[in-house]
């Protein structure tokens, strides 16, 4: 059986000839290591690390520009954006034109709106960089973005009969390269664009002019559609869709596509070597069916293709969403979306089997394992909104705030589950059928609340009203709990089915009642048992179709009430008045104003 430790690194990249932590504790040998080592060894070492290590191996290496400019675009910019764009300058001086081109794509456009701001910062900050490649990149670039850029940065006039107007210049700082053409900047950082138009000027002065006078007569309008064009063809190429394409992965799985052939290394998106990103995978959880099939993949130039397709998947998901591709947070949240969507349908499409798992992985586009995922959330959105519609308003007279705000995030365009932490709670996309399974016990509970408190506890919008303890409203004073706890109370001290309030004396007697004795004084109290399976078959009595699902949800609605029972009430002295008021699970006609 394959190593679990070995088999995660090859699939998560950063098979490194030494311990990680040599990197802190003994930088010199890491760099005697990496020297003899080639290029594209370091580069595959480099993959999946995290971004801090890699960039630390990055700055020990003789041949750091090399092994930078020969890794993914992809992987250095996930680099970047992890460590942080200030903390990662060395890295980014490193770039070639091309991969800062891709910087670029994705740095100064949202959608197709080109964002000048964006463009002017990373401007300023190429110029705190150790001999960028900022000079060579412009020289290389399309020329409707170099004109695009210089339009957003600074208007241009010159002395001649044509272009002398110097209209809206007041108050603009102005310069001039040459004397001939007079330039008035619009933002700030007007050093950083001045010391890059004197690069200009140096390197080709053909160069300069041209693009001077592009910017006085070029329409600014259609100048930035020509920019964009450009660059949805670069952003395709490297697996950035348009909205159109992108939003098609929410959109029925096709079956047809299963009979597609998987793309080969040579159709991905091109780099040095032919690697493959590794930071999507190092996202994965342990728990995950896909992590463990991953782990018994065996093809490697599957794991190659299988990367980027994660990478241009999550791509998608960014760009059909509508968030900003540039975001640290967006990027993570879509991964984490797609590895879960992705996990989903592999455990649909397996029936948990591993075998099974393994060799859909090696046969099936990530996109249609994620599409199946998806359509899971889609029957949960569904029944959440179906339920919400017929029951929404009844339920909100008993529904708990919290099972109100997880039932509310079910029709959300991505339903969520939350996870508790202390007393908030966490949401997150769901990533296995545990949570979908989760999810649609949830929905059943709350189905079977709905039907009981009106079958058999005769509850109805009406009626709500007239549970009001003390004026206090039913919305704010009662749940679920208090209601059937009342109801036990009723019955117990009555005989009757009832969610009516009780005077704070009988309910006294129902706690005197519902507790055993215990042997201490000072010791909690449980429910007596016996009492509660008498309640329990008077409730089955009830002129409803109970079914065993019905009777359970039943059995575990009357735990809950016994275990609050004995936190709110198990130790408290009877012999005492009590301060209603601060206990929760009994509705009485009188709260308040006796002391504990």
């Amino acid at each position: 059986m394959i190593d679990k430790i070995d088999k995660e690194s090859s699939y998560r990249g950063g098979d490194l000839p030494f311990p990680a932590d040599w990197v802190r504790t003994q930088p010199r040998k890491v760099e005697d290591i990496l020297s003899g080592m080639s290029v594209e060894k370091q580069a595959r070492c480099i993959l999946g690390l995290d971004p801090d290590l890699q960039q630390k191996l990055l700055i020990l290496s003789e041949k750091a520009v090399e092994v930078t400019q020969s890794l993914p675009v992809e992987e250095v910019y996930n680099l970047v954006k992890e460590v942080g764009k200030e903390d990662s300058l060395l890295v980014i001086s490193m770039l070639s034109p091309d991969q800062l081109q891709y910087f670029f794509d994705v740095e100064w456009w949202q959608g197709d709106k080109f964002l000048p701001k964006q463009a002017s910062d990373w401007i300023v900050l190429l110029d705190q960089c150790q001999d960028p490649e900022l000079l060579n990149w412009f020289l290389s670039e399309d020329f409707d973005q170099k004109v695009m850029l210089f339009q957003a940065f600074f208007k241009v006039y010159k002395k001649d009969e044509m272009t002398d107007s110097y209209e809206g210049v007041e108050g603009l700082e102005h310069f001039t390269p040459d004397g001939v053409y007079d330039i008035f900047f619009k933002v700030e950082n007007s050093k950083e664009v001045r010391k890059l138009l004197l690069l200009l000027h140096e390197k080709d002065q053909n160069v300069l002019y041209n693009l001077l006078e592009a910017v006085i007569w070029y329409p600014v309008t259609l100048t930035v559609e020509r920019a964009y064009q450009w660059r949805v063809n670069r952003a395709g190429e490297r697996g950035i869709p348009e909205f159109q394409e992108a939003i098609g992965i929410y959109s029925r799985l096709d079956p047809e596509t299963l009979k597609l052939k998987l793309p080969a290394l040579e159709e991905l998106p091109p780099s040095r070597f032919r690697l493959s990103p590794g930071y999507p995978l190092a996202h994965l959880e342990e728990s995950l069916f896909f992590t463990q099939c991953l782990a018994a993949l065996e093809n490697e130039s599957r794991l190659e293709t299988l990367r980027w397709e994660l990478v241009c998947l999550a791509n998608k998901v960014i760009v059909a969403d509508g968030m900003e591709l540039s975001s640290r947070d967006v990027r993570q949240q879509a991964l984490r979306k797609i590895l879960g969507y992705i996990n989903m349908g592999l455990e649909l499409g397996a029936e948990g089997d591993l075998k099974k798992g393994t060799a859909l992985l090696d046969q099936v586009w990530m996109q249609s394992l994620f599409q199946v995922g998806y359509e899971q959330l889609r029957q949960i959105r569904s029944q959440a909104s179906a339920f919400i519609k017929e029951h929404g308003s009844y339920i909100e007279h008993f529904i708990s705030a919290g099972d109100k705000e997880r039932l509310g995030a079910l029709v959300f365009r991505f339903p969520q589950v939350a996870e508790k932490f202390e007393d908030a709670y966490n949401w997150r996309d769901l990533q296995s059928m545990e949570d979908v399974e989760a999810i649609n016990d949830f929905l059943a509970r709350w189905k079977f609340y709905s039907r009981f408190t009106r079958q058999v506890l005769e509850l109805s919008e009406s009626t709500f009203p007239s549970l009001q303890g003390d004026g206090l409203d039913i919305r704010e004073s009662s749940n679920l709990l208090t209601l059937v706890t009342t109801a036990l109370a009723q019955y117990v001290l009555f005989s009757r089915l009832s969610c009516e309030p009780i005077a704070d004396v009988a309910a006294k007697s129902f706690l005197g009642m519902i507790f055993l004795p215990g042997i201490f004084q000072d010791e909690a109290k449980l429910c007596n048992e016996d009492l509660f399976a008498a309640f329990e078959q008077e409730l089955l009595k009830a002129p409803m179709a109970w079914t065993d699902s019905d009777k359970k949800c039943l059995q575990d609605l009357l735990r809950e009430c016994a275990k609050n029972l004995e936190t709110q009430f198990g130790s408290l002295d009877l012999t005492r008045p009590i301060d209603w008021k601060f206990t929760q699970g009994l509705s009485t006609t009188k709260r308040g104003a006796s002391e504990q």
